[in-house]
């Protein structure tokens, strides 16, 4: 059982995007922040990586979590270079996802939801260069009184209908580190849902 998951992440955008992953893994874990200033980085230095296992232990967490951005380099690149990074002895309960290019960009991978979702324009999403702003605004747009950025995006990935988290799941980055988090949820014995629409991990 896992009771409870360090997570590493840039920005309150990719906290919340954990937390909605999360949900639909039907997980009830706490999830327990990094001490401050450490993840803030796409790299996330070796001695940054140190710090947070030694934090992460005296929590007594039974997962880590990082997840940062590729930022225009190959997300496989990123990902083997942070995974290089983490103590040898964190690695067999250390996850690593890298959103291509950010968590932005995934939540877009289904702009009609979006859209939707954020009450924008589908059209305010079609520019590359301009979307990641539009987004981040429409999220702060979003939120209830009592609510950080990270509770609307957890929210948007929670809800997402099981057809818009099947495209998103498209996205091979995105699919991979969905694959690893149920993955390891398997391994500690708790009773996952199976969104990767096949037969896969079966």
């Amino acid at each position: 059982m896992i009771r409870s998951v360090g997570i590493i992440f840039q920005d309150r955008n990719s906290a919340g995007f954990l937390a909605g992953i999360r949900a639909r893994l039907n997980c009830d874990a706490t999830l327990v922040d990094p001490p401050a200033g450490i993840g803030n980085t796409r790299d996330l230095p070796r001695r940054q990586a140190r710090l947070a296992w030694e934090y992460f232990q005296k929590k007594q967490v039974d997962l880590v979590v990082r997840l940062t951005d590729a930022d225009s380099t190959r997300w496989q690149d990123v990902r083997r270079d942070e995974l290089k990074r983490i103590p040898a002895e964190a690695s067999s309960i250390w996850i690593c996802g890298v959103a291509v290019e950010n968590v932005e960009q995934w939540l877009c991978l289904e702009p009609a939801y979006l859209a939707d979702t954020l009450a924008i324009s589908k059209s305010d999403l079609s520019s590359p260069e301009n979307r990641v702003g539009v987004i981040k605004r429409a999220v702060l747009m979003r939120r209830h009184a009592d609510e950080d950025p990270a509770d609307v995006v957890a929210r948007l990935v929670r809800e997402a209908p099981a057809r818009v988290f099947h495209r998103w799941l498209s996205d091979d980055a995105l699919r991979r580190f969905y694959r690893d988090c149920r993955d390891a949820s398997k391994r500690a014995n708790c009773d996952t849902p199976n969104e990767l629409g096949d037969t896969e991990n079966e």
